[in-house]
């Protein structure tokens, strides 16, 4: 049994703050350009606050004077004695994510989140008393929600063999497949929820909140298919399928509703089309007419639900900046409350399992402030400052982000991100490219990155390019097979913007990115050198046939054989293309400085991009900064390697970028 503290409201945010050690009191009036490259990429102080079912306490994760990951339990149920008890400690790691199970019991994730990827090891899955009491280790390939039937159960997976790897999304197994089972979090017993002979190939499981087997996503050689199972024997029946190479036409799974129906995002394929939120029969395969739409932007978030009483009350999405449309009218005249007495800011509510919490925790952020978390009483108003992730960034002395859409040369929309340092322009500029490519880049939020280098004096330039997901199905549609071609164009139209606009000085522009963002970053630097003075590359593809022909990289055989062909092109066909936008066989035409960097035990794009590329520079004797992060993999997982990288492209932008301009 844990200590109980006793704590008045204005003490309790200082208090979790002091539980979070010394560098969370930090409250100094510090303008952002003397704050060092480590408090931009320090561990956050709060994180995941997350209300109990029936509303009554808050689990949040805090960290000790040690810097370790620990869990904490406040007692909310009298706001003017608010209680908070240690709940759990790592034992020797950080625990990085919580999720109630029922109002008594949680789960805990265990890790080491600030050491490096060849350190990164799981500690771990455990289940706790939401008194300290009762830890006991889960053991599953991977765990799931929380049942919502009243047995306290979790929906868990078991792998049947082979290399299996994924997220909440999708969850694949090479050479095997995986088995969704009931886990009995006090017995650690595991219940099949689904007998053999089973659909070849699944990749989603479809489960209600009582842990029934609604129906399965099967994907194999480019062809995805809806499957439900028998009602008494036989085989599965298939009710939907298409192509999964191709945009457009097919459906992306957000999971069952509480009130029994499958939510699915879908597009028509149309012309100016975007994803749209729907239902999905499972009887027939039929899609419902669209809930939840949002102009210029696919719809990607996830369902409120009220599992008390069986409904669905909203769904938060992504435009711009996040939002949350509710189904529910008291929600939503609870949204406009919150949103009149917090201004300028995004905030998520959780309102319980029941939606109907007394007092609801509140996430806010913005483009200049990270995230803060308040509980907001729905009766009076009254509002309680919890605590924040990153307290020594100060909203006020934070550059602010905007969002427009320009025109490419061929008349493509493009969604552009910009970052402004505090003063007046032109700015030297950073155009950062995301990696991916074929997902979304970026969001209206805080970035350690962005304000790191505003506050340095550089305006921060993020397009989405053709080939990003989330703006709609055209600008997606128009990136297929077009690495280093019209992709690249598009990031050359923003920067060419940029100046114009009078954001960036034409002649200090530098490009910088990470995967596929490092790839483009050497792209520009072979097709325009007269726009970039310098690049600035880590975890860079160098070499697309080296994508295909590598055996110990991560990426699977299905997406390789098919994902890759239909999207980046076919290294036989394709060959003369491949040249074309290889840095590897361009690498004589890279002449401005560039640095570059990769880990060691990178598996997504393994270090042999990045070393043959090395020994093509130097043989040129192109200006070459190398770096490697030998205990790093697809980027880097340390904070200490990310505030090393991020004053290392501080001096390399100094050195290659202009003299840094005056500051505010």
């Amino acid at each position: 049994m844990m200590t109980i503290f006793n704590l008045s409201r204005a003490a309790l945010a200082a208090t979790l703050l002091a539980v979070a050690g010394p560098a969370a009191a930090a409250d100094a009036d510090v303008p952002a350009s003397a704050l060092p490259a480590e408090a931009f990429e320090a561990p956050t102080d709060m994180s995941h606050p997350v209300l109990s079912p029936r509303g009554d306490a808050l689990a949040v994760l805090v960290r000790d004077p040690a810097g370790r990951r620990e869990l904490a339990i406040v007692d909310i149920t009298d706001p003017a004695a608010l209680k908070m008890n240690i709940a759990a400690r790592g034992r020797g790691h950080d625990i990085y994510s919580v999720r109630w199970v029922d109002d008594n019991r949680l789960v805990l994730w265990m890790g080491l989140e600030n050491e490096s990827y060849g350190d990164h090891v799981s500690g771990g899955v455990f289940a706790v008393d939401r008194d300290g009491d009762h830890l006991r280790e889960l053991h599953a390939r991977w765990i799931g929600e929380p049942l919502h039937d009243g047995s306290g159960d979790l929906l868990a997976y078991t792998s049947s063999g082979g290399t299996c790897g994924g997220n909440q999304v999708r969850w694949h197994c090479e050479g095997g497949f995986h088995m969704p089972v009931r886990l009995d979090i006090r017995t650690g017993i595991t219940h099949p929820l689904v007998d053999p002979p089973l659909p070849d190939h699944p990749q989603r499981w479809i489960i209600d909140g009582a842990g029934k087997v609604r129906g399965v996503l099967t994907e194999d050689a480019g062809e995805a298919a809806l499957f439900v199972p028998p009602a008494a024997g036989g085989p599965w029946k298939r009710i939907a399928h298409y192509d999964s190479t191709k945009p457009g036409g097919g459906f992306g799974i957000e999971g069952m509703g509480a009130d029994g129906r499958l939510y699915v995002t879908s597009t028509t394929g149309g012309r100016g089309d975007a994803d749209t939120l729907r239902t999905l029969d499972l009887a027939t395969g039929e899609l419902g007419p669209p809930l939840v739409s949002i102009k210029g932007f696919d719809f990607r978030g996830r369902l409120v639900q009220d599992w008390t009483h069986h409904r669905v009350l909203g769904a938060h999405y992504e435009a711009d900046a996040d939002g949350t449309a509710w189904f529910d009218p008291a929600m939503a005249a609870l949204q406009e409350r919150v949103d009149k007495a917090l201004p300028g800011l995004v905030n998520a509510i959780d309102a319980g399992d029941c939606g109907c919490a007394p007092r609801v925790v509140v996430t806010s952020w913005s483009d200049r402030q990270a995230a803060q978390y308040r509980l907001f009483d729905r009766k009076t108003g009254e509002i309680t400052l919890i605590g924040n992730n990153r307290p020594a960034m100060q909203a006020r002395r934070m550059a602010p982000t905007t969002f427009q859409r320009i025109p490419a040369r061929d008349g493509l929309e493009l969604p552009v991100y910009v970052t402004r340092p505090l003063g007046k322009g032109p700015w030297p500029a950073v155009v950062v490219v995301h990696g991916g490519p074929f997902v979304r880049g970026w969001n209206w939020e805080w970035d350690a990155e962005s304000q790191f280098l505003a506050s340095r004096g550089y305006v921060v330039i993020k397009p989405e390019f053709r080939g990003s997901t989330g703006y709609g199905n055209d600008l997606f549609a128009a990136g297929l097979r077009q690495w280093g071609l019209k992709m690249q164009d598009d990031i050359a139209d923003a920067t060419i913007w940029a100046a114009k606009q009078g954001l960036a000085d034409p002649s200090r522009i530098c490009i910088e990115g990470g995967s596929y963002g490092g790839y483009a970053t050497l792209m520009g630097l072979v097709r325009y050198p007269e726009l970039y003075r310098c690049g600035i590359a880590s975890a860079a593809v160098t070499d697309l046939n080296l994508m295909y022909d590598i055996w110990w990289s991560d990426a699977g055989d299905d997406w390789k054989n098919f994902g890759m062909r239909a999207m980046i092109g076919d290294p036989g066909k394709d060959a003369a293309q491949f040249a074309a936008t290889s840095p590897i066989v361009q690498a004589a035409r890279i002449t401005r400085p560039l640095l570059l960097a990769h880990g060691g035990l990178d598996r997504r794009v393994p270090v042999e991009h990045a070393e043959r590329l090395r020994a093509a520079l130097e043989a040129n004797h192109a200006p070459l900064t190398w770096v490697l992060y030998r205990d790093e993999g697809h980027g880097w997982y340390s904070p200490a390697n990310r505030a090393d990288w991020l004053r290392r492209m501080e001096a390399f932008l100094a050195a290659n970028d202009g003299p840094l301009p005056s500051r505010p």
